[in-house]
């Protein structure tokens, strides 16, 4: 017998905690490896992180349509049916749009209010701009394509793809959950039902443009010369403290 739509929630829930406890662990691997100039390291766990967040959007997914009081099954349906994950996520925005404004069949970009219009052009942008690219690289990666990427063919190299990993570091990859997280929790409140979407859209949405502004605001060759720094003066630090332990250690029982 399948699984019932309320198991299927908690198993989601269940996955989606357990890659964000993934996440976390290899950012803070990764952000060591960095501060101690490990190269080969902190090239496999940005991967590793890039990877991981592409899971974390999927899964995010997954969650989102199986919300209590959120989609019905034949609406799960399109939402699982569609050709990739964007346009998973692309339907599931429609959808919800769709259901809140009882707009079955006209266009949105058109039939929407101005404020609703919006709010569904915002976030199909926050699509296009940034969930485009983490589903694309991670789909690179999980094929196997760590040090080149390829085309959809596999005839020749994706000048693009190869950019979109090479252009990735500790840094960017955490703005980029934020980025998701902040996206997930608009497109939770839009099924849900209540009024916390109009209410709470402007708060969720500027926390979205903070961590994407963050991405270009904070030059990353500073943050990992800090990075470097801290590590250097904590290296020096663990070590008088080793040789203080040890002279104490030496002196015990030697009479005064």
């Amino acid at each position: 017998m399948p699984a019932t739509p309320e198991q299927l929630y908690k198993a989601h829930v269940r996955n989606l905690r357990a890659v964000d406890a993934a996440f976390e662990r290899v950012i803070r691997e990764l952000n060591a490896s960095l501060a101690r100039s490990d190269e080969k390291t902190s090239d496999a766990l940005l991967k590793t992180a890039m990877l991981l967040l592409g899971g974390w959007a999927e899964n995010r997914l997954r969650k989102l349509t199986y919300e209590p009081n959120g989609f019905s099954a034949a609406e799960r349906e399109k939402i699982h049916s569609a050709n990739t994950q964007l346009d998973s996520w692309t339907t599931a925005l429609e959808l919800g749009f769709r259901r809140r404004h009882a707009i079955p069949h006209a266009a949105l970009a058109v039939a929407l209010p101005l404020t609703p219009r919006a709010h569904y052009g915002a976030l199909t942008a926050v699509f296009d701009d940034d969930l485009r690219p983490i589903i694309e690289v991670r789909n690179k990666l999980a094929h196997g394509q760590w040090a080149r990427a390829l085309n959809a063919d596999n005839t020749d190299f994706s000048t693009v793809h190869n950019q979109q990993i090479n252009d990735e570091n500790a840094h960017s990859v955490k703005c980029k959950h934020r980025i998701l997280e902040n996206m997930a929790q608009l497109i939770h409140d839009l099924v849900a039902g209540n009024h916390a979407f109009e209410r709470d859209f402007d708060k969720h949405f500027l926390k979205l443009e903070m961590a994407q502004r963050d991405i270009t605001s904070r030059a990353y060759g500073d943050w990992l010369a800090q990075m470097k720094v801290k590590f250097d003066r904590g290296k020096t630090k663990r070590a008088l403290a080793y040789k203080a332990a040890q002279a104490s250690a030496a002196g015990i029982g030697v009479a005064p």
